[in-house]
């Protein structure tokens, strides 16, 4: 992913994802309660990639339905939650494209710039383990320098509401 605001990524069912959320939003009470809300519904995947706040192009490398079941694999983190698929599409989508659709009604996500990081996916619900090689913050690779990320998706037999927050927040 390049341009945008990359300190948070994700990945987004965008047909559902409810994006505006209040003109006066601030992070804490209002964007990150609703963006937990639309993880909880299956709706958005979300993630804080740096805590010092360093943009990035990310490199990510996307998985459907793999044959490797579980990938063993050192990295720098690595997080598991569930996302539902309409309409055969999901995209990555970075903080400018959530805030943007977060205060003004009119800003959809994907924006003009995520809308390049389409994944044809078919319909379903699904398991996403996400690995994170790079630390962007201590400019350093754990497991491999191929990829910054990679989003494995299994689909999943039912949804299970596991992820009740923005991974690996620290705020």
């Amino acid at each position: 992913m390049k341009f945008g605001d990359t300190n948070f990524i994700g990945v987004a069912n965008t047909e559902e994802y409810k994006s505006f959320v209040s003109e006066d939003w601030h992070v804490d009470d209002l964007l990150f309660k609703h963006i937990a809300k639309e993880m909880r519904n299956g709706h958005i995947l979300f993630f804080q990639m740096t805590a010092e706040g360093i943009e990035h192009s990310w490199n990510v490398e996307v998985l459907i339905d793999s044959e490797e079941e579980n990938i063993e694999q050192s990295c720098f983190r690595k997080a598991s939650g569930f996302i539902t698929v309409t309409y055969e599409q999901l995209f990555l989508v970075d903080y400018d494209c959530i805030t943007m659709a977060a205060q003004f009604e009119n800003h959809k996500v994907p924006d003009r710039n995520c809308s390049q990081y389409r994944i044809e996916i078919p319909n379903g619900d699904y398991q996403v383990e996400v690995f994170q090689y790079y630390n962007v913050d201590d400019d350093e690779y754990t497991g491999t320098n191929q990829k910054d990320i990679l989003m494995h998706f299994r689909k999943a037999d039912q949804f299970q509401d596991i992820a009740d927050k923005t991974f690996w927040y620290t705020y």
